[in-house]
């Protein structure tokens, strides 16, 4: 069990993004019955997609071929959880220069330490288990394969009545300023390989982050801490990943008429597809169809998704203690809500002490990913051209100087040399000149002979 957020001193400037009604008595009181997890982050962007979610006070594994990666969060994470692939074959490495395929390699070689942590209590015991990657990156995508095999494998242990694995995988996607072909190459061979394992019932859902949308947080006030630092915008997508994570599987605490169980949540999360969470806070003249619209087809960090190809769904509505609502309104949500996914929908209302407005919560699981993979997949043919053209431009370059290309070859024939009599030459070197070459002038330094033999070309 993790501790009440309101007595957790590792949130840092996460609790600037957590809802109040974390920090409420209601979900004080009733933190035994929260949603258990482990974490397991892979390569540095999943480390700092998982640090965030360590912060919340889940168990958390980081791998990682980089050492200096995961030191940023020794004080976060213990050392017997912090786990460093090292490659006999690459033993110079740290990293793999976003090189999945060098990832892979490097995984395979060490799958005993993902073997190790999928037999781990904490993944084992965990009611849901989320693994972390930047689908960018190569280190953690190139380990995705092997870390899910013996994880889904392991996992069969805790399957759902309806045979669905309580294994999930938090993703990010490159943003248009991550420059070249090989993150786009990376980030579509892992949504492939994530789609594999969704078809073959090995993992749940998917949460994916959007890094496109990272530029519109930058044009907005950006997020600062109680020192007035800014965060980055990488750090401040993971944060609203983690706080929307504490926030939804806080959900089945609340009391109301209509409750989300525990394994209503656990359904949704474990339904193989690609997952989208948002929250939204009702304004007094908000239309709830609209509302309900930009719930589902909104989010700030999130990846986008056509809504009619929905498989599962849930919709949450938090209201406060201190003022009344209509009962109208949670039948409407429900039913435009229902409506929009065109599928299942599981509805929640409660009451809270803590929040200002009724806020509502919306999560959803579709079959078809990311309205953003068609995008990289576009930029991905430009970027090959771009990266054609390049080559071309070295290739016609380096034939413009390929007439120098004999300089530094050693030569097949030595000229003939003349063998000159100084005696024969008619030299005068003035009327008083010594026949002899004169001396080194006074203080000049003799220049030895080097050995050039160790020298090779």
């Amino acid at each position: 069990m993790i501790k009440p957020f309101s007595e957790n001193n590792n949130l840092g400037a996460l609790r600037a993004l957590m809802s109040k009604h974390l920090f409420s008595d209601e979900v004080k009181n009733e933190m035994d019955r929260f949603l258990s997890q482990t974490i397991i982050g892979l390569g540095q962007g999943g480390g700092r997609i998982a640090s965030e979610l360590a912060r919340l006070g889940f168990p958390t594994f980081l791998i990682n071929s980089s050492k200096s990666d995961m030191e940023e969060f020794k004080n976060l994470i213990p050392a017997e959880r912090r786990l460093l692939t090292r490659s006999k074959k690459y033993a110079e490495l740290e990293g793999t220069d976003k090189n999945a395929q060098l990832g892979y390699e490097i995984a395979v070689e060490n799958k005993e330490i993902y073997k190790k942590v999928a037999m781990d209590n904490a993944v084992r015991n965990a009611e849901f288990v989320w693994v972390c990657v930047s689908l960018g990156g190569g280190t953690g995508n190139g380990a995705l394969k092997v870390a899910l095999t013996y994880l889904s494998a392991v996992r069969q242990e805790k399957i759902l009545p309806t045979g669905k694995i309580p294994l999930g995988v938090i993703c990010s996607l490159p943003s248009k300023d991550e420059k070249g072909s090989s993150f786009r190459k990376n980030a579509l061979a892992g949504i492939n390989l994530l789609k594999k394992f969704q078809d073959e019932n090995k993992i749940g859902s998917v949460l994916v982050i959007d890094n496109e949308k990272m530029k519109n947080y930058y044009e907005e006030d950006p997020l600062r801490t109680y020192g007035g630092r800014i965060i980055d915008a990488k750090s401040y997508s993971n944060m609203v990943v983690a706080s929307t994570i504490a926030e939804i599987s806080s959900i089945p605490l609340l009391e109301g008429r209509v409750v989300l169980d525990k394994t209503e949540l656990l359904s949704t999360l474990s339904t193989p597809g690609w997952l989208s969470v948002s929250k939204y806070e009702v304004e007094q003249n908000d239309n709830i169809n609209s509302v309900i619209k930009r719930l589902f087809s909104e989010n700030e960090v999130l990846a986008n998704y056509k809504t009619e190809s929905a498989i599962s769904g849930a919709v949450a509505v938090l209201y406060p203690v201190t003022k009344n609502m209509d009962p109208k309104i949670a039948d409407d949500v429900y039913a435009y809500a229902s409506n929009l996914l065109d599928t299942q929908v599981n509805l929640s209302v409660s009451i809270n002490s803590k929040i200002q407005k009724l806020t509502l919560y919306g999560l959803a699981v579709y079959l078809s990913p990311s309205l953003r993979i068609k995008e990289l997949y576009e930029e991905l043919k430009e970027w090959e051209e771009i990266e054609k053209s390049q080559r071309e431009l070295k290739k016609a370059t380096l034939m413009e100087l390929n007439e120098f290309d004999d300089f530094f070859q050693l030569r097949n024939e030595t000229p003939s040399r003349t063998t000159v009599n100084l005696d024969d030459l008619d030299v005068s070197f003035g009327e008083n000149a010594s026949d002899s070459i004169p001396a080194e002038p006074s203080g000049r330094t003799t220049i030895r002979p080097v050995d050039l033999d160790d020298i090779d070309f």
